[in-house]
């Protein structure tokens, strides 16, 4: 059931006049869905003879519906299984599309399936990095990787933590993202998802992957994508899986058969760009937990902070950054004890 404050009068007489379901019904048969990590909100409401859902974008953030629809039709014509946009309305900031159901691969994947339907995902990808680069609806990677490095300093270190001494952890992450982002510049740009995770992959029932969440789709360096997935906030892969899946995109990439890259070569694109990835989730998740006051992802900050400890531990050039994660590791636990 939907309470009456979760949404306008306005919206529910357009939704109402859209769908042709009265507003009693509506609010009676619909429901809120999860809490993402925007301040975007979500409904399952009723449509025809199934469902739909709705999505609602508060004035006065970033997020825009026109981003979404636009870049729903560019994904829709690559043959990316992204939902079908039933009706939208710009002034009202609302959204109403195709229903995937409820199997996110975040809680969905097991051990039985994990194989097909990552490999399934993957096909995905390659299919978004085949859309036409156009800046003039993708916006670029390297104009907000700063604004990133900022997010992790300023929410995550200083806020979040409240790490002594900042200065100094202040020049070693900024040496270190640095290294990351002058490596990131030289890798084929692709479009990117740029949030192809686990809670944003549906499986179908026809056994497709469906694709959501993908309004900030970027044109950024290949890898990102794939670090989302090899480097799963959810589920710990093992060696052999991610390198079975590795293999997998390598053999079936245009990309890379076009830019005569190796496999091992492909495998430091993910790491490197896993390292930026997680770096900017951390300053995310911390202005989101700070600003809004949702402490749903606090979770997820041990296992992001391992990762780009380990990670970094991998390559020589990064090497040396590995302890400044390490050190990190046992004042999260504390602060995470203390929320």
């Amino acid at each position: 059931m939907i309470q009456p404050v979760d949404i306008s009068a306005e919206s529910l007489k357009w939704i109402s006049k859209s769908i042709g379901v009265s507003n009693e019904d509506i609010l009676s048969k619909g429901q809120k869905l999860r809490i993402e990590s925007s301040q975007r909100t979500f409904f399952r409401i009723p449509f025809k003879d199934k469902s739909s859902i709705l999505m609602v974008v508060p004035e006065g953030i970033d997020e825009s519906i026109e981003s979404f629809y636009t870049k729903a039709k560019i994904f829709k014509e690559a043959n990316v299984n992204v939902p079908e946009i039933y009706f939208k309305n710009d002034s009202l900031g609302n959204l109403i599309v195709e229903d995937f159901g409820d199997d996110v691969l975040q809680f969905y994947l097991n051990e039985k399936n994990s194989n097909k339907l990552i490999k399934s995902a993957i096909e995905q990808i390659h299919k978004i990095e085949a859309i036409e680069l156009d800046e003039s609806i993708f916006s670029d990677f390297e104009k907000i990787t700063e604004n990133n490095l900022l997010l992790f300093k300023k929410f995550f270190l200083e806020e979040f933590l409240e790490v002594p001494g900042l200065e100094s952890f202040y020049e070693e992450i900024d040496e270190f993202y640095s290294i990351i982002i002058s490596e990131l510049k030289d890798y084929p740009k692709v479009i990117n998802h740029y949030d192809f995770e686990s809670r944003n992959l549906m499986s179908l029932s026809d056994k497709k992957i469906g694709v959501i969440d993908f309004q900030d789709a970027l044109i950024g360096p290949l890898g990102l994508d794939l670090a989302s997935i090899f480097k799963d906030l959810y589920i710990q892969w093992t060696d052999d899986e991610i390198s079975n899946w590795l293999d997998f995109y390598v053999e079936n990439s245009q990309i890379v058969k076009s830019a005569s890259l190796k496999t091992l070569e492909v495998k430091r694109m993910i790491d490197i760009a896993s390292l930026q990835r997680q770096t900017r989730i951390l300053g995310k998740l911390s202005q989101v937990f700070i600003e809004l006051k949702r402490s749903e992802r606090l979770k997820d900050f041990k296992t992001i902070l391992k990762y780009l400890m380990t990670t970094s531990l991998e390559y020589g050039d990064t090497k040396r950054y590995s302890d400044f994660f390490k050190n990190l590791i046992p004042i999260l636990e504390q602060r995470l004890k203390a929320s």
